[in-house]
């Protein structure tokens, strides 16, 4: 299957084609690129210049390690290939998808030099170093919110950007672009859905954690931006799994003011089943409140689950259409990377495969702007072929385009397309 694949075009022909599609409203200097209020479709293999814009040595070094790619533009990808377990096996894949998205675009001017994160303590900060060294002009990674703060403290001050994996949006910063999906994402989704639904007083069972605390702090945000009555937010207790005994007394507690909200907002999966069928026998069902989740939800199980049913969660779209009529999205991406490397892609995987291919875009279309923060973050965002649309915020934050799914009986539908562009985006 080619779905991505294009053959190498002439530079003049492939520049008309792209740049139907700007990457920035409002760049500094001389730059201007043209449709400033449409997002850019990553469509094609990136031709560039070799200048140099960074104030980089004239003289650098030798790349160290493997080596993907033979363009003029040189960018870094830092991955823990050599990590034990999890860690390791989606540092491997980030790897692959990246040689993916170079073999797809073979015209690409870029050069991808890869680093092992995957050892030590000091390793982000030894790679990210080497990277600047070897005249790195953009890091792609890491993937641990640690190593992504160790890497910044390198590179921030060389003014070489990073776009990183990490869920954590406290490693974000200018110049610091993360590019995942994170737990706010969720929260903006679901809660703009649920206004939109005429949804107006809302109770939340929370575990207490520090992904408990994230979520709160994005729910009391986006309650108060759309408009939505936060009535309580009652804690449980969360190791492996949540402790019963706690989510029994937030049940309890929910019970008691079950007549002053509409929606009910369990974001963790690994409590939604328990907490659903404890607040059901406290006269809490799904015929009197709506059920909100994260895009954790999206789970056979809770998929099952009979008190779930009509539930609504975000989730990241697996199959989409860009403006060219293409299949994109995360399935087809994983079929692909599937029958190249003959097992399935962790999702951060395509995100790999969209940052290479974004940064071969801008390599073509900006010019000596093409790594600015103005270009980045323009407003207008950028459509991926393996995760749809998104944006960077100035504050290295990302939006990302989430549907809105309904949960039925044994399975989901979706009530709200994913976006494909900055006006469908929660504001």
């Amino acid at each position: 299957m080619r779905i991505f694949r294009q053959s190498p075009k002439p530079k003049t022909a492939l520049l008309k084609g792209l740049m139907r599609h700007s990457l920035a409203g409002a760049m500094l200097g001389a730059v201007a690129l043209l449709a400033a209020c449409q997002p850019v479709s990553m469509s094609g293999p990136g031709f560039g210049t070799s200048n140099n814009t960074l104030g980089q040595p004239a003289v650098l070094a030798q790349p160290t390690g493997e080596v993907l790619g033979s363009g003029s533009v040189r960018v870094a990808l830092l991955t823990p290939s050599s990590a034990q377990g999890f860690f390791g096996q989606t540092g491997v894949a980030i790897r692959n998808a990246t040689a993916m998205a170079l073999e797809d675009y073979s015209s690409a001017d870029l050069q991808v030099i890869v680093k092992d994160v995957g050892t030590g303590a000091t390793a982000a900060t030894d790679q990210a170093g080497r990277a600047l060294a070897e005249g790195a002009q953009l890091v792609i990674g890491p993937l641990r919110s640690s190593s992504v703060k160790q890497a910044g403290l390198v590179l921030k001050p060389a003014g070489v950007p990073m776009i990183a994996f990490t869920t954590d949006t406290g490693a974000a910063a200018r110049g610091v672009y993360l590019i995942n999906f994170s737990p706010e994402n969720d929260v903006e989704s679901i809660l703009s859905y649920a206004a939109s639904k005429g949804k107006r007083s809302l109770a939340a069972m929370l575990p207490s954690t520090p992904y408990g605390s994230v979520v709160e702090a994005a729910l009391r945000q986006y309650a108060a931006r759309f408009g939505i009555r936060v009535v309580t937010i009652e804690k449980y207790k969360a190791g492996s799994q949540p402790d019963p005994f706690d989510l029994q007394k937030a049940a309890e507690q929910i019970a008691q003011i079950k007549g002053q909200v509409d929606t009910l907002f369990i974001p963790e999966a690994s409590a939604a089943i328990s907490a659903a069928q404890l607040l059901a026998g406290q006269g809490v069902r799904a015929n009197s409140v709506t059920y909100l989740g994260s895009s954790q939800w999206d789970k056979p199980e809770i998929l099952r689950e009979p008190m779930l049913k009509g539930a609504w969660f975000p989730a990241s779209p697996t199959s989409l259409r860009n403006d060219k009529g293409q299949i994109i999205g995360f399935e087809a991406f994983a079929n692909r990377y599937a029958s190249k490397y003959g097992q399935q892609p962790p999702r951060v995987a395509a995100l790999a495969y969209d940052s290479i291919v974004l940064t071969a875009t801008l390599v073509a279309l900006a010019g000596e702007r093409r790594f600015a923060h103005e270009t980045l973050t323009g407003p207008q965002g950028f459509i991926g072929f393996g995760d749809g649309f998104f944006r960077f915020r100035s504050d290295g934050t990302s939006q990302r385009s989430l549907a809105i799914m309904e949960i039925a009986s044994g399975s989901s539908r979706i009530i709200q397309d994913a976006p494909m562009s900055a006006s469908g985006l929660p504001k």
